[in-house]
């Protein structure tokens, strides 16, 4: 689709575009949008949740694409001012896929997207792990207050050999000591939406009464680059690689041996 001009204003939706062949036709993207490397050289059009209309309006572009409820009230406001957004709101793994095609099909891009769709697919195939036993993981993208992730996040969990808090297709949504402890993680994956590697699970230690879970007595408390899990895009067979190496070791080894490979580095953090 050549000269046509695209702004993203998530993320997901940049890593999707670039991995369609559509890099060279993105001309303003968000101060978050760090991957691939290209992607950091073009327009910053403000953030997440704070696009500066103004310099949307002067890229002149002729599709916008927006991600999940967050960004909602934004679709409706540019298309409101008459420009051509395309909105996706992917809530579990099916939904990514399908916002992949939506993507796709809205640039003349369909088969590229089908194409992508089948690779990731195949890809979370080769990770695919299962357990007699489900290793329990609580996942957390933000921490005030605590919210467990949700989303396509159980997903990718189910397919590294966990059992997530919470279903698929529920949002991300604020949770309790109570109900984590109830659940009865043995592992906790910190990955905070914006903060990168740079998450600190000081967050989790310093809480009251955190440190009676088994999974912080243990020192199970695991960094994961929010990138990789937060973005309904690619990469999520990335941070579905990671979670299975952990969870792998967690259970062929024992929980209080699994200290080595990824996880022993993560320990470090």
């Amino acid at each position: 689709m050549t000269g046509i001009r695209i702004i993203s204003l998530a993320p997901s939706n940049t890593e999707i575009l670039f991995s369609l062949g559509l890099g060279p036709q993105v001309v303003g993207v968000t101060r978050f949008c760090d991957y691939p490397d290209e992607a950091k050289k073009i327009t910053k059009i403000g953030g997440w949740v704070d696009p500066e209309y103004g310099r949307v309006e002067s890229l002149k572009p002729d599709l916008i694409f927006t991600s999940t409820f967050l960004q909602e009230k934004i679709a409706k406001a540019l298309s409101a001012k008459g420009f051509n957004v395309v909105h996706t709101d992917p809530k579990n793994l099916g939904g990514v896929y399908e916002s992949i095609i939506t993507i796709g099909k809205s640039c003349h891009k369909l088969k590229e997207s089908k194409t992508l769709v089948g690779e990731i697919m195949n890809g979370l195939d080769g990770v695919k792990q299962i357990f007699d036993e489900p290793v329990k993981v609580y996942c957390e993208e933000w921490h005030r207050p605590p919210t467990v992730s949700g989303n396509w996040v159980p997903d990718i969990i189910r397919i590294a050999g966990g059992e997530s808090m919470i279903k698929a297709g529920e949002i991300s949504r604020e949770t309790t000591l109570q109900e984590v402890a109830k659940f009865g993680p043995e592992i906790i994956v910190v990955s905070l939406c914006g903060f990168g590697e740079k998450s600190d699970k000081r967050f989790i230690l310093q809480r009251p009464g955190w440190q009676n879970l088994d999974a912080v007595k243990n020192n199970k408390i695991i960094v994961m680059d929010d990138s990789l899990l937060n973005r309904p895009g690619p990469r999520l067979v990335n941070a579905a690689e990671k979670l299975a190496a952990i969870l792998d070791q967690t259970r062929s080894r024992g929980i209080n041996d699994a200290t080595n490979g990824y996880l022993a580095q993560n320990l470090q953090k």
